[in-house]
Protein backbone atom coordinates (compact mmCIF):
# COMPACT_ATOMS: atom_id res chain seq x y z
CA UNK A 1 0.00 0.00 0.00
CA UNK A 2 1.02 3.00 -0.67
CA UNK A 3 1.71 5.37 2.37
CA UNK A 4 3.21 8.24 1.76
CA UNK A 5 3.66 10.28 -2.06
CA UNK A 6 6.15 13.52 -1.58
CA UNK A 7 6.54 15.81 -4.50
CA UNK A 8 9.60 18.27 -4.99
CA UNK A 9 9.94 20.80 -7.53
CA UNK A 10 7.56 18.97 -10.47
CA UNK A 11 6.22 20.90 -12.98
CA UNK A 12 4.28 23.15 -11.21
CA UNK A 13 4.06 21.40 -7.59
CA UNK A 14 7.07 22.97 -5.54
CA UNK A 15 6.54 21.18 -2.63
CA UNK A 16 4.06 18.34 -1.57
CA UNK A 17 3.51 15.66 1.16
CA UNK A 18 0.76 13.49 0.82
CA UNK A 19 -0.11 10.67 3.46
CA UNK A 20 -2.48 7.75 1.92
CA UNK A 21 -4.55 5.56 3.85
CA UNK A 22 -6.09 2.39 3.00
CA UNK A 23 -9.51 2.39 1.28
CA UNK A 24 -10.46 4.78 -1.41
CA UNK A 25 -9.60 7.83 -2.14
CA UNK A 26 -10.67 10.13 -4.49
CA UNK A 27 -8.67 13.33 -6.20
CA UNK A 28 -10.70 16.28 -6.87
CA UNK A 29 -10.01 19.79 -7.85
CA UNK A 30 -10.85 22.16 -11.06
CA UNK A 31 -9.59 21.08 -14.31
CA UNK A 32 -6.38 21.86 -14.97
CA UNK A 33 -5.69 22.18 -11.42
CA UNK A 34 -2.78 19.97 -11.40
CA UNK A 35 -4.65 16.63 -10.23
CA UNK A 36 -3.17 14.71 -12.96
CA UNK A 37 0.36 16.45 -12.27
CA UNK A 38 0.43 14.00 -9.09
CA UNK A 39 -0.33 11.13 -10.85
CA UNK A 40 2.73 12.16 -13.67
CA UNK A 41 5.01 12.26 -10.63
CA UNK A 42 4.26 8.88 -8.98
CA UNK A 43 4.48 7.71 -12.65
CA UNK A 44 8.12 9.47 -12.67
CA UNK A 45 9.21 7.21 -9.46
CA UNK A 46 7.91 3.94 -11.04
CA UNK A 47 9.60 4.12 -13.65
CA UNK A 48 8.17 6.31 -16.29
CA UNK A 49 11.19 8.47 -18.82
CA UNK A 50 12.35 11.32 -17.30
CA UNK A 51 12.08 14.30 -19.27
CA UNK A 52 13.49 18.19 -18.44
CA UNK A 53 10.08 19.49 -18.59
CA UNK A 54 9.48 17.62 -14.88
CA UNK A 55 11.65 20.02 -13.33
CA UNK A 56 10.41 23.05 -11.92
CA UNK A 57 10.73 25.89 -13.76
CA UNK A 58 13.50 27.76 -11.37
CA UNK A 59 14.75 24.93 -9.82
CA UNK A 60 17.62 22.86 -9.94
CA UNK A 61 16.36 19.45 -9.91
CA UNK A 62 12.97 17.38 -9.29
CA UNK A 63 12.11 14.57 -6.51
CA UNK A 64 9.79 12.37 -5.80
CA UNK A 65 9.68 9.75 -3.09
CA UNK A 66 7.26 7.05 -2.44
CA UNK A 67 6.86 4.81 0.58
CA UNK A 68 4.91 1.55 0.52
CA UNK A 69 3.84 -0.43 3.47
CA UNK A 70 4.84 -4.28 1.58
CA UNK A 71 3.23 -7.69 2.69
CA UNK A 72 6.67 -10.16 3.12
CA UNK A 73 4.64 -12.72 0.96
CA UNK A 74 3.85 -10.34 -2.00
CA UNK A 75 5.29 -10.64 -5.34
CA UNK A 76 7.42 -7.32 -4.45
CA UNK A 77 8.93 -8.38 -1.40
CA UNK A 78 10.24 -11.27 -3.48
CA UNK A 79 11.46 -9.20 -5.68
CA UNK A 80 13.46 -7.13 -3.40
CA UNK A 81 14.75 -9.78 -1.48
CA UNK A 82 16.08 -11.68 -4.76
CA UNK A 83 17.86 -8.01 -5.50
CA UNK A 84 18.95 -7.80 -2.04
CA UNK A 85 16.53 -4.67 -1.57
CA UNK A 86 14.73 -5.47 1.22
CA UNK A 87 14.41 -3.62 4.05
CA UNK A 88 11.88 -4.48 6.77
CA UNK A 89 8.45 -4.58 5.32
CA UNK A 90 8.92 -0.77 4.10
CA UNK A 91 9.71 -0.25 0.35
CA UNK A 92 10.79 3.17 -0.36
CA UNK A 93 10.94 4.22 -4.14
CA UNK A 94 13.23 7.40 -4.93
CA UNK A 95 13.61 9.39 -8.54
CA UNK A 96 15.42 12.36 -8.83
CA UNK A 97 15.36 14.43 -12.08
CA UNK A 98 18.11 17.26 -13.10
CA UNK A 99 17.56 20.26 -15.53
CA UNK A 100 19.39 18.50 -18.19
CA UNK A 101 16.71 15.38 -18.14
CA UNK A 102 19.20 13.30 -16.44
CA UNK A 103 17.50 10.96 -13.56
CA UNK A 104 18.75 8.76 -10.75
CA UNK A 105 16.82 6.19 -8.96
CA UNK A 106 16.87 4.75 -5.52
CA UNK A 107 15.53 2.11 -3.60
CA UNK A 108 15.73 1.59 0.08
CA UNK A 109 18.40 4.03 -0.15
CA UNK A 110 20.58 2.34 -2.63
CA UNK A 111 21.06 3.19 -6.35
CA UNK A 112 19.43 0.93 -8.93
CA UNK A 113 18.92 1.81 -12.54
CA UNK A 114 15.17 2.63 -14.10
CA UNK A 115 14.65 -0.73 -14.88
CA UNK A 116 14.78 -1.95 -11.71
CA UNK A 117 12.38 0.82 -10.28
CA UNK A 118 9.76 -0.05 -13.23
CA UNK A 119 10.09 -3.64 -12.36
CA UNK A 120 8.85 -3.22 -9.02
CA UNK A 121 6.69 -0.89 -9.14
CA UNK A 122 4.87 -2.71 -11.56
CA UNK A 123 4.42 -5.01 -8.33
CA UNK A 124 3.12 -1.98 -6.67
CA UNK A 125 1.10 0.14 -8.47
CA UNK A 126 -1.37 -0.47 -11.46
CA UNK A 127 -2.67 3.10 -13.00
CA UNK A 128 -5.71 2.66 -15.65
CA UNK A 129 -5.57 6.40 -17.42
CA UNK A 130 -8.34 8.38 -18.98
CA UNK A 131 -7.68 6.95 -22.77
CA UNK A 132 -7.42 3.51 -21.95
CA UNK A 133 -10.55 2.96 -23.69
CA UNK A 134 -9.05 4.11 -26.85
CA UNK A 135 -6.75 0.81 -26.59
CA UNK A 136 -9.61 -2.04 -25.70
CA UNK A 137 -10.70 -1.94 -28.99
CA UNK A 138 -7.71 -3.13 -30.06
CA UNK A 139 -6.82 -6.98 -30.90
CA UNK A 140 -3.61 -7.41 -29.23
CA UNK A 141 -4.95 -5.38 -26.02
CA UNK A 142 -8.59 -7.88 -25.95
CA UNK A 143 -6.50 -10.75 -26.36
CA UNK A 144 -3.83 -9.60 -22.72
CA UNK A 145 -6.94 -8.50 -21.05
CA UNK A 146 -8.36 -12.32 -21.51
CA UNK A 147 -5.22 -13.75 -20.37
CA UNK A 148 -5.06 -11.80 -17.72
CA UNK A 149 -8.27 -12.34 -16.38
CA UNK A 150 -7.80 -16.27 -17.05
CA UNK A 151 -4.31 -15.94 -15.42
CA UNK A 152 -2.86 -17.87 -18.30
CA UNK A 153 0.77 -16.57 -17.38
CA UNK A 154 1.78 -19.85 -17.45
CA UNK A 155 0.37 -21.47 -20.08
CA UNK A 156 1.33 -18.22 -22.04
CA UNK A 157 5.20 -18.64 -21.06
CA UNK A 158 4.95 -21.96 -22.48
CA UNK A 159 3.88 -21.18 -25.85
CA UNK A 160 6.71 -18.40 -26.03
CA UNK A 161 9.53 -21.11 -24.91
CA UNK A 162 8.24 -23.43 -27.73
CA UNK A 163 7.33 -20.98 -30.51
CA UNK A 164 11.24 -19.40 -30.10
CA UNK A 165 12.11 -23.99 -30.66
CA UNK A 166 10.31 -23.73 -33.64
CA UNK A 167 11.60 -20.44 -35.45
CA UNK A 168 14.99 -21.26 -34.35
CA UNK A 169 14.46 -25.12 -36.22
CA UNK A 170 12.31 -23.52 -39.04
CA UNK A 171 15.00 -20.45 -39.35
CA UNK A 172 17.83 -23.53 -39.61
CA UNK A 173 15.75 -25.57 -42.20
CA UNK A 174 14.66 -22.85 -44.25
CA UNK A 175 18.30 -21.74 -44.98
CA UNK A 176 19.49 -25.44 -45.65
CA UNK A 177 16.39 -25.69 -47.81
CA UNK A 178 17.64 -22.59 -49.74
CA UNK A 179 21.78 -24.25 -50.15
CA UNK A 180 19.54 -27.42 -51.03
CA UNK A 181 18.01 -24.88 -54.15
CA UNK A 182 21.44 -23.82 -54.87
CA UNK A 183 23.29 -27.55 -54.34
CA UNK A 184 23.33 -28.72 -58.49
CA UNK A 185 25.12 -25.45 -59.36
CA UNK A 186 27.40 -24.97 -56.81
CA UNK A 187 28.16 -29.25 -57.31
CA UNK A 188 28.70 -28.56 -61.03
CA UNK A 189 31.29 -25.75 -60.03
CA UNK A 190 32.72 -27.43 -57.45
CA UNK A 191 33.18 -30.68 -59.29
CA UNK A 192 34.90 -28.52 -62.29
CA UNK A 193 37.24 -26.45 -59.93
CA UNK A 194 38.30 -30.16 -58.50
CA UNK A 195 38.77 -31.42 -61.95
CA UNK A 196 41.43 -28.35 -62.45
CA UNK A 197 43.48 -29.52 -59.54
CA UNK A 198 43.31 -33.19 -60.38
CA UNK A 199 45.53 -32.67 -62.95
CA UNK A 200 48.29 -30.84 -60.44
CA UNK A 201 49.95 -33.24 -57.87
CA UNK A 202 49.03 -30.43 -55.27
CA UNK A 203 49.89 -32.80 -52.23
CA UNK A 204 53.43 -34.33 -53.57
CA UNK A 205 54.66 -30.80 -54.69
CA UNK A 206 57.46 -28.61 -53.17
CA UNK A 207 56.76 -25.16 -55.00
CA UNK A 208 60.30 -24.17 -53.64
CA UNK A 209 62.19 -27.10 -55.17
CA UNK A 210 59.96 -27.27 -58.10
CA UNK A 211 60.81 -23.30 -58.62
CA UNK A 212 65.08 -23.92 -58.16
CA UNK A 213 65.01 -26.54 -60.65
CA UNK A 214 63.11 -25.03 -62.78
CA UNK A 215 65.65 -21.87 -62.70
CA UNK A 216 67.99 -24.37 -62.80
CA UNK A 217 67.17 -25.83 -66.23
CA UNK A 218 66.38 -22.90 -67.82
CA UNK A 219 69.81 -21.71 -67.03
CA UNK A 220 71.97 -24.58 -67.62
CA UNK A 221 74.17 -24.00 -70.45
CA UNK A 222 75.19 -20.34 -68.66
CA UNK A 223 75.84 -22.21 -65.95
CA UNK A 224 77.99 -24.88 -67.24
CA UNK A 225 79.73 -22.42 -69.19
CA UNK A 226 80.61 -20.93 -65.82
CA UNK A 227 81.52 -24.05 -63.90
CA UNK A 228 83.94 -25.03 -66.64
CA UNK A 229 85.74 -21.45 -66.57
CA UNK A 230 85.61 -21.73 -62.89
CA UNK A 231 87.48 -25.11 -62.93
CA UNK A 232 90.22 -23.84 -65.85
CA UNK A 233 91.22 -20.99 -63.19
CA UNK A 234 90.98 -23.93 -60.14
CA UNK A 235 93.42 -26.65 -62.25
CA UNK A 236 93.35 -27.00 -65.70
CA UNK A 237 95.26 -23.30 -66.56
CA UNK A 238 98.92 -23.32 -67.03
CA UNK A 239 98.82 -20.61 -63.96
CA UNK A 240 95.94 -22.60 -62.26
CA UNK A 241 95.04 -21.10 -58.49
CA UNK A 242 96.25 -24.65 -57.71
CA UNK A 243 99.28 -24.93 -59.35
CA UNK A 244 100.95 -21.21 -58.50
CA UNK A 245 99.91 -22.25 -54.55
CA UNK A 246 101.59 -25.24 -54.98
CA UNK A 247 104.62 -23.03 -55.76
CA UNK A 248 103.93 -20.87 -53.32
CA UNK A 249 104.12 -24.03 -50.62
CA UNK A 250 107.42 -25.11 -52.04
CA UNK A 251 108.94 -22.01 -51.31
CA UNK A 252 107.26 -21.80 -47.86
CA UNK A 253 109.26 -25.07 -47.17
CA UNK A 254 112.26 -23.97 -47.89
CA UNK A 255 112.01 -20.65 -45.65
CA UNK A 256 111.00 -23.27 -42.75
CA UNK A 257 114.37 -25.09 -43.22
CA UNK A 258 116.26 -21.94 -43.64
CA UNK A 259 114.14 -19.99 -40.07
CA UNK A 260 112.11 -22.29 -38.34
CA UNK A 261 109.65 -19.71 -37.34
CA UNK A 262 108.27 -19.79 -40.65
CA UNK A 263 106.84 -23.46 -40.37
CA UNK A 264 103.38 -21.84 -39.67
CA UNK A 265 103.17 -20.37 -43.28
CA UNK A 266 103.73 -23.62 -44.48
CA UNK A 267 100.90 -25.31 -42.60
CA UNK A 268 98.67 -22.25 -43.85
CA UNK A 269 99.57 -22.81 -47.51
CA UNK A 270 98.93 -26.82 -47.15
CA UNK A 271 95.42 -26.02 -45.60
CA UNK A 272 94.55 -23.43 -48.40
CA UNK A 273 95.69 -25.93 -50.94
CA UNK A 274 93.21 -29.07 -49.95
CA UNK A 275 90.08 -26.53 -49.76
CA UNK A 276 91.36 -25.75 -53.18
CA UNK A 277 91.43 -28.82 -54.50
CA UNK A 278 88.04 -29.81 -52.28
CA UNK A 279 86.34 -26.81 -54.51
CA UNK A 280 87.58 -28.10 -57.63
CA UNK A 281 86.65 -31.23 -57.59
CA UNK A 282 83.04 -30.16 -56.57
CA UNK A 283 82.44 -27.86 -59.21
CA UNK A 284 83.86 -30.46 -61.61
CA UNK A 285 80.70 -32.60 -60.53
CA UNK A 286 78.70 -29.83 -60.43
CA UNK A 287 79.98 -29.37 -63.99
CA UNK A 288 79.16 -32.80 -64.89
CA UNK A 289 75.47 -32.96 -63.66
CA UNK A 290 74.79 -29.23 -65.34
CA UNK A 291 72.87 -30.92 -68.53
CA UNK A 292 70.39 -29.72 -70.40
CA UNK A 293 67.07 -31.37 -69.80
CA UNK A 294 64.64 -29.84 -72.01
CA UNK A 295 61.70 -32.71 -71.88
CA UNK A 296 62.06 -32.28 -67.66
CA UNK A 297 62.15 -28.28 -68.31
CA UNK A 298 58.92 -28.27 -69.94
CA UNK A 299 57.29 -30.70 -67.73
CA UNK A 300 58.27 -28.24 -65.03
CA UNK A 301 57.07 -25.41 -67.11
CA UNK A 302 53.50 -27.08 -67.46
CA UNK A 303 53.18 -27.61 -63.62
CA UNK A 304 54.21 -24.09 -62.48
CA UNK A 305 52.05 -22.16 -65.41
CA UNK A 306 49.16 -24.51 -64.18
CA UNK A 307 49.91 -24.11 -60.63
CA UNK A 308 50.08 -20.23 -61.05
CA UNK A 309 47.03 -20.21 -62.92
CA UNK A 310 44.95 -21.49 -60.05
CA UNK A 311 46.80 -19.22 -57.91
CA UNK A 312 45.90 -16.38 -60.06
CA UNK A 313 41.89 -17.51 -60.78
CA UNK A 314 41.18 -18.08 -57.03
CA UNK A 315 43.82 -15.48 -55.56
CA UNK A 316 46.12 -17.53 -53.08
CA UNK A 317 49.16 -17.90 -52.99
CA UNK A 318 50.25 -21.40 -55.15
CA UNK A 319 51.55 -22.33 -51.25
CA UNK A 320 47.94 -22.09 -50.37
CA UNK A 321 46.80 -24.41 -52.77
CA UNK A 322 46.92 -27.34 -51.23
CA UNK A 323 44.69 -25.98 -48.30
CA UNK A 324 42.65 -24.67 -51.15
CA UNK A 325 41.59 -28.09 -52.60
CA UNK A 326 41.01 -29.73 -48.80
CA UNK A 327 38.20 -26.70 -48.61
CA UNK A 328 36.88 -26.85 -51.67
CA UNK A 329 36.74 -31.56 -51.68
CA UNK A 330 35.29 -30.89 -47.98
CA UNK A 331 32.82 -28.54 -49.34
CA UNK A 332 31.74 -31.23 -52.16
CA UNK A 333 31.40 -34.12 -49.58
CA UNK A 334 29.30 -31.95 -47.84
CA UNK A 335 26.87 -31.31 -50.40
CA UNK A 336 26.87 -34.77 -51.42
CA UNK A 337 25.61 -35.63 -48.05
CA UNK A 338 22.98 -33.10 -47.63
CA UNK A 339 19.59 -35.33 -48.16
CA UNK A 340 20.38 -37.26 -45.12
CA UNK A 341 21.23 -33.56 -43.12
CA UNK A 342 17.56 -32.35 -44.39
CA UNK A 343 15.70 -34.94 -43.03
CA UNK A 344 17.09 -34.90 -39.68
CA UNK A 345 16.43 -30.78 -39.86
CA UNK A 346 13.00 -31.73 -41.13
CA UNK A 347 12.43 -33.95 -38.53
CA UNK A 348 13.77 -32.15 -35.85
CA UNK A 349 11.16 -28.78 -37.09
CA UNK A 350 8.41 -30.86 -36.81
CA UNK A 351 8.65 -32.34 -33.39
CA UNK A 352 9.49 -28.24 -32.53
CA UNK A 353 6.07 -27.66 -34.17
CA UNK A 354 4.44 -30.31 -32.60
CA UNK A 355 5.63 -29.18 -29.13
CA UNK A 356 4.30 -25.84 -29.85
CA UNK A 357 0.81 -26.93 -31.17
CA UNK A 358 0.32 -29.07 -27.81
CA UNK A 359 1.12 -26.11 -25.78
CA UNK A 360 -0.89 -23.78 -27.84
CA UNK A 361 -4.13 -25.89 -27.33
CA UNK A 362 -3.84 -25.78 -23.94
CA UNK A 363 -3.46 -21.90 -23.48
CA UNK A 364 -6.66 -22.14 -26.13
CA UNK A 365 -8.70 -24.21 -23.95
CA UNK A 366 -8.01 -22.23 -20.80
CA UNK A 367 -8.89 -19.36 -22.74
CA UNK A 368 -12.17 -20.64 -23.94
CA UNK A 369 -12.72 -21.25 -20.15
CA UNK A 370 -12.03 -17.82 -19.32
CA UNK A 371 -13.84 -16.17 -22.09
CA UNK A 372 -17.72 -17.54 -20.88
CA UNK A 373 -16.30 -16.16 -17.33
CA UNK A 374 -15.15 -12.75 -18.23
CA UNK A 375 -17.85 -12.41 -20.88
CA UNK A 376 -20.93 -13.54 -18.25
CA UNK A 377 -19.34 -10.79 -15.91
CA UNK A 378 -18.81 -7.79 -18.17
CA UNK A 379 -22.48 -8.51 -19.36
CA UNK A 380 -23.84 -7.74 -15.80
CA UNK A 381 -20.97 -4.55 -15.57
CA UNK A 382 -22.70 -3.32 -18.51
CA UNK A 383 -26.18 -3.60 -17.42
CA UNK A 384 -25.44 -2.51 -13.92
CA UNK A 385 -23.37 0.96 -15.79
CA UNK A 386 -26.57 1.81 -17.87
CA UNK A 387 -26.47 -0.53 -20.07
CA UNK A 388 -29.65 -2.57 -18.86
CA UNK A 389 -30.16 -4.49 -22.34
CA UNK A 390 -26.42 -4.99 -23.10
CA UNK A 391 -24.56 -8.28 -23.96
CA UNK A 392 -20.93 -9.04 -24.26
CA UNK A 393 -19.46 -11.70 -26.06
CA UNK A 394 -15.68 -13.06 -26.86
CA UNK A 395 -15.44 -14.46 -29.98
CA UNK A 396 -12.21 -16.91 -29.76
CA UNK A 397 -11.18 -18.26 -33.39
CA UNK A 398 -8.30 -19.75 -35.03
CA UNK A 399 -5.67 -17.07 -36.37
CA UNK A 400 -5.37 -15.93 -40.27
CA UNK A 401 -2.05 -17.50 -40.53
CA UNK A 402 -1.18 -21.24 -40.08
CA UNK A 403 2.16 -20.42 -38.65
CA UNK A 404 2.77 -20.26 -35.12
CA UNK A 405 2.77 -17.49 -33.65
CA UNK A 406 4.46 -15.94 -30.25
CA UNK A 407 0.84 -15.54 -28.92
CA UNK A 408 -0.91 -18.66 -29.29
CA UNK A 409 -3.30 -20.10 -32.31
CA UNK A 410 -6.10 -17.50 -31.06
CA UNK A 411 -7.69 -14.35 -32.50
CA UNK A 412 -9.37 -12.33 -29.83
CA UNK A 413 -12.51 -10.27 -30.72
CA UNK A 414 -14.84 -8.51 -27.90
CA UNK A 415 -18.41 -8.00 -29.54
CA UNK A 416 -21.27 -6.18 -27.97
CA UNK A 417 -24.97 -5.67 -28.19
CA UNK A 418 -26.41 -2.33 -26.70
CA UNK A 419 -29.82 -2.91 -27.41
CA UNK A 420 -32.25 -5.79 -27.49
CA UNK A 421 -32.41 -8.05 -30.57
CA UNK A 422 -29.31 -6.59 -31.84
CA UNK A 423 -26.83 -9.39 -32.98
CA UNK A 424 -23.50 -8.45 -31.03
CA UNK A 425 -20.80 -7.53 -33.45
CA UNK A 426 -16.87 -6.01 -32.48
CA UNK A 427 -16.87 -3.48 -30.04
CA UNK A 428 -14.98 -1.13 -32.55
CA UNK A 429 -17.90 -1.11 -34.93
CA UNK A 430 -20.82 -0.63 -32.28
CA UNK A 431 -19.78 1.04 -29.40
CA UNK A 432 -20.36 5.31 -28.92
CA UNK A 433 -17.53 6.71 -27.01
CA UNK A 434 -20.01 7.12 -24.02
CA UNK A 435 -20.33 3.18 -24.28
CA UNK A 436 -16.33 2.79 -24.59
CA UNK A 437 -15.50 4.49 -21.25
CA UNK A 438 -18.35 2.27 -19.58
CA UNK A 439 -16.83 -0.59 -20.94
CA UNK A 440 -13.54 0.12 -20.67
CA UNK A 441 -14.43 0.78 -16.86
CA UNK A 442 -15.99 -2.10 -16.79
CA UNK A 443 -13.01 -4.02 -18.00
CA UNK A 444 -10.51 -2.27 -15.37
CA UNK A 445 -12.86 -3.25 -12.40
CA UNK A 446 -12.90 -6.70 -13.47
CA UNK A 447 -9.18 -6.74 -13.72
CA UNK A 448 -8.36 -5.05 -11.03
CA UNK A 449 -10.62 -7.45 -8.72
CA UNK A 450 -7.75 -10.24 -9.92
CA UNK A 451 -5.21 -8.08 -9.35
CA UNK A 452 -2.66 -9.05 -6.88
CA UNK A 453 -1.31 -5.45 -6.66
CA UNK A 454 -1.84 -3.63 -3.68
CA UNK A 455 -2.77 -0.20 -5.30
CA UNK A 456 -5.15 0.65 -8.51
CA UNK A 457 -5.29 4.43 -9.59
CA UNK A 458 -7.94 5.47 -11.91
CA UNK A 459 -7.21 8.73 -13.84
CA UNK A 460 -10.78 9.95 -14.79
CA UNK A 461 -11.87 6.42 -15.97
CA UNK A 462 -15.43 7.96 -15.82
CA UNK A 463 -15.01 10.17 -18.29
CA UNK A 464 -18.24 10.32 -20.20
CA UNK A 465 -20.83 8.33 -17.82
CA UNK A 466 -22.93 10.68 -15.38
CA UNK A 467 -26.06 10.42 -13.23
CA UNK A 468 -26.72 7.23 -11.64
CA UNK A 469 -24.15 5.45 -13.74
CA UNK A 470 -21.76 7.66 -12.45
CA UNK A 471 -23.11 6.66 -8.87
CA UNK A 472 -22.32 2.79 -9.59
CA UNK A 473 -19.14 3.38 -10.87
CA UNK A 474 -18.56 5.24 -7.31
CA UNK A 475 -20.34 2.87 -5.51
CA UNK A 476 -18.06 -0.39 -7.48
CA UNK A 477 -14.46 1.27 -6.80
CA UNK A 478 -15.52 1.99 -3.06
CA UNK A 479 -16.07 -1.97 -3.10
CA UNK A 480 -12.86 -2.51 -5.04
CA UNK A 481 -11.71 -0.22 -1.62
CA UNK A 482 -12.32 -2.55 0.74
CA UNK A 483 -9.84 -5.49 -0.63
CA UNK A 484 -7.01 -2.90 -1.83
CA UNK A 485 -6.18 0.76 -1.56
CA UNK A 486 -7.71 3.21 -4.64
CA UNK A 487 -6.93 6.90 -5.77
CA UNK A 488 -9.39 8.06 -7.91
CA UNK A 489 -8.80 10.84 -9.65
CA UNK A 490 -12.51 12.72 -11.20
CA UNK A 491 -14.91 15.21 -11.95
CA UNK A 492 -17.85 13.53 -10.66
CA UNK A 493 -19.56 14.79 -7.13
CA UNK A 494 -21.24 11.20 -7.68
CA UNK A 495 -17.98 8.93 -7.46
CA UNK A 496 -15.97 11.62 -5.30
CA UNK A 497 -19.04 11.38 -2.51
CA UNK A 498 -18.47 7.53 -2.51
CA UNK A 499 -14.28 7.69 -1.20
CA UNK A 500 -13.43 6.90 1.82
CA UNK A 501 -10.76 9.67 1.63
CA UNK A 502 -10.68 13.01 -0.26
CA UNK A 503 -7.89 15.14 -1.35
CA UNK A 504 -8.19 18.69 -2.94
CA UNK A 505 -6.14 19.97 -5.63
CA UNK A 506 -5.54 23.39 -5.96
CA UNK A 507 -3.31 25.78 -8.42
CA UNK A 508 -2.80 29.50 -7.72
CA UNK A 509 -0.46 32.62 -9.20
CA UNK A 510 2.49 33.25 -7.08
CA UNK A 511 5.11 35.86 -8.19
CA UNK A 512 4.45 35.82 -11.61
CA UNK A 513 4.13 31.62 -11.57
CA UNK A 514 1.21 29.08 -11.42
CA UNK A 515 1.66 26.80 -8.49
CA UNK A 516 -0.39 23.37 -7.24
CA UNK A 517 -1.11 22.24 -4.12
CA UNK A 518 -3.15 19.38 -2.70
CA UNK A 519 -4.38 18.50 1.07
CA UNK A 520 -6.99 16.16 2.90
CA UNK A 521 -10.12 17.66 3.31
CA UNK A 522 -11.47 17.12 6.32
CA UNK A 523 -15.29 16.15 6.82
CA UNK A 524 -16.70 19.49 6.28
CA UNK A 525 -14.39 20.32 3.39
CA UNK A 526 -15.67 17.33 1.47
CA UNK A 527 -18.71 18.13 1.69
CA UNK A 528 -18.32 21.88 0.44
CA UNK A 529 -15.96 20.31 -2.31
CA UNK A 530 -18.87 17.73 -3.36
CA UNK A 531 -21.61 20.70 -2.85
CA UNK A 532 -19.15 23.19 -5.18
CA UNK A 533 -18.81 19.96 -7.90
CA UNK A 534 -22.36 20.04 -7.59
CA UNK A 535 -23.47 23.54 -7.96
CA UNK A 536 -20.84 25.10 -9.89
CA UNK A 537 -19.17 28.98 -8.45
CA UNK A 538 -22.44 29.27 -6.37
CA UNK A 539 -23.22 27.09 -3.35
CA UNK A 540 -26.56 26.76 -2.27
CA UNK A 541 -28.09 25.19 1.10
CA UNK A 542 -29.72 22.96 -1.85
CA UNK A 543 -26.56 21.41 -3.10
CA UNK A 544 -25.24 21.58 0.62
CA UNK A 545 -27.75 18.99 1.33
CA UNK A 546 -27.33 16.98 -1.41
CA UNK A 547 -23.91 16.56 -0.93
CA UNK A 548 -24.49 15.52 2.65
CA UNK A 549 -26.82 13.17 1.72
CA UNK A 550 -24.73 11.60 -1.16
CA UNK A 551 -21.98 11.20 1.67
CA UNK A 552 -24.69 9.93 3.81
CA UNK A 553 -25.58 7.43 1.49
CA UNK A 554 -22.11 5.71 0.68
CA UNK A 555 -21.39 5.31 4.48
CA UNK A 556 -25.17 3.65 4.98
CA UNK A 557 -23.70 1.11 2.32
CA UNK A 558 -20.93 0.51 4.34
CA UNK A 559 -22.57 -0.33 7.34
CA UNK A 560 -24.60 -2.00 5.83
CA UNK A 561 -22.24 -4.41 4.04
Amino acid sequence: MLNCLQVKDFAIITSSSLDLLAGMTTLTGETGAGKSILLGALGLVLGDRATPRAVREGADRAEITAVFDIDPQSDAALWLADHSLDQDDECILRRVVTRDGKSRAFINGSAVTVRNIREVGQLLVNIHGQHDHQLITHPETQLQILDDFGKCANQQKAVRERFDSWHRHNQELESFQARIQTRADRLDSLKFQLQEFASLPIESIDFEQIDAEHRRLANASELREMATRLTAILQDDETSALGLLASAEGIAQELAHADKGCAELGELLSGGRIQLEEASDWIRQYTHNIEPDPERLQQLDEVLSQAHKLSKKHRVDPSGLKELQAGLSAEYDQLQGMDGSLESLQQACDGALKNYRDVAAKLTAKRRKAATTLAGHLTRSMQSLGMKNGKFEIALSPGRSDKPSIHGNDAVVFKVSANPGAPPLPMSDVASGGELSRLSLAVQLIRSERNRVPTLIFDEVDTGVGGGVAETVGKQLRQLGSRCQVLCVTHLPQVAAQGHHHIKVTKHASDKKTLAESHVLSEAESLEEIARMLGGVKITKRTREHAREMLADAALADAGD
